[in-house]
């Protein structure tokens, strides 16, 4: 049996809607915090499994009987590392398989992104917990790029601290697609570690032009400073934790660190992945 966690999630919910493309609902599990609040799954015929990756004794029940554990990365940015170690000692107490670890593209102990240092420690255990792994190194995903923009998209001027280095953005379905790919044949990737990316980089003034076309006004983009984005934000009355992750996005992008073109993910989906403006054109609902 395939379990994926996050599955109330946008990733791990589309990673259990390309799973059922491919086989039966009774092989799939879902883990979810809540099962009151996973009836759109529960409809599915997939197995609920209820679990928090901070309390290690639920994930030892959730794990019981699975194969192989699609563990999608921890949306809780509290102990994230401990709360992914709980994850991969219930799986190995239980016997599971392969792990499917969603980590970050090329991360490193010394990313500009702080949850990628998260990344890079969790994908350092979970190859020496002796359990068979595939890492998902994902790029950020397309689906975010209005979370930078704030109202951006009325004024038509995007003010952001993304400087003007190359970045590259994917299509989460893709990612989920190729997810799912992975886990119905896992032994086939085993200790396989994939950057995932699309087939083109960008700098945000291209990204910014690719959605003046689809919104069919002017749109410009204007690198700033993190102090300078970070005050403005402070005055819009965001909180502090927003204020310092989009700031150390904005940072991770300026500094080159998603600047890369990989073939993974196009062959693991076994065609080329989506392009950013087709992507960004569905986000946007603009026909």
């Amino acid at each position: 049996m395939i379990l994926v966690t996050g599955a109330s999630g946008h990733l791990g919910k589309l990673t259990i809607d390309f799973l059922l493309k491919k086989q039966t609902s009774n092989t799939i599990a879902a883990l979810v915090r809540d099962t009151t609040k996973a009836e759109e799954l529960k409809a599915t015929g997939i197995t609920l499994r209820k679990g928090d990756y901070a309390d290690y004794a639920s994930l030892l029940q959730a794990f019981k009987g699975i194969d192989t554990l699609v563990l999608v990365s921890s949306g809780s940015m509290e102990n994230r590392v401990a709360q992914h170690i709980n994850a991969i000692n219930a799986a190995k107490e239980n016997g599971v398989k392969h792990i499917i670890y969603t980590s970050m593209l090329q991360t490193s102990e010394k990313s500009k992104f702080t949850a990628g240092i998260d990344h890079f420690h969790t994908e350092v255990y979970l190859k020496t917990s002796g359990i068979p792994y595939t890492v998902f190194r994902n790029t950020f995903y397309a689906e975010v790029i209005p979370m930078f923009m704030g109202d951006a998209l009325t004024s038509g001027n995007w003010y952001f601290n993304g400087g003007n280095t190359q970045a590259n953005f994917a299509a989460r379905t893709d990612m989920a697609e190729a997810l799912a790919n992975v886990a119905v044949n896992s032994s086939a990737h085993a200790s396989k570690v994939y950057e995932i990316t699309s087939g083109k980089t960008y700098s945000l003034t291209e990204v910014a032009s690719i959605i003046s076309k689809i919104i069919g006004k002017e749109f410009n983009y204007t690198a700033i400073s993190t102090a300078d984005q970070a005050a403005a934000m402070k005055q819009a009355g965001l909180p502090e934790y927003v204020i310092e992750l989009i700031g150390t996005i904005g940072e991770t992008i300026a500094a080159g660190e998603i600047d890369l073109v990989d073939p993974s993910l196009e062959t693991l989906l076994k065609r080329k992945p989506l392009g950013l403006e087709e992507t960004l054109t569905q986000i946007l609902k603009v026909a």
